[in-house]
């Protein structure tokens, strides 16, 4: 496995079918507002190899993901998640002289 890139997921989702996912799991109106862009970029990324080199299959999905966040939310296990800087990757990069 040394020196290669391993890509480790349950399969490619837009950020639109995430935001539909999580409307339909919240017990409260959201609202998915889409932002114009001038970029482009696609990051669609292919798990094949971990699957066929290790035999590595996620047991989990994405909706799973949003399903025990939305308990962690409610349990209160992500105290300050609007304002902790360690919820935000370049706020944390920041805060670590990361660059």
């Amino acid at each position: 496995v040394d020196g290669k890139v391993w890509n480790a997921g349950y399969h490619n989702l837009k950020v639109i079918e995430i935001a539909e996912m999580v409307q339909s799991k919240v017990d409260q109106k959201v609202e998915i507002v889409i932002t114009p862009t001038n970029d482009h970029r696609s990051y669609h990324v292919s798990s094949e190899r971990i699957h066929k080199e290790l035999g590595f299959a996620p047991r989990r999905s994405v909706e799973d993901a949003i399903i025990d966040l939305k308990a962690a939310f409610a349990d209160g296990k992500v105290p300050n998640s609007m304002t902790d800087d360690r919820y935000y990757n370049i706020k944390r990069m920041q805060s670590v002289s990361l660059r």
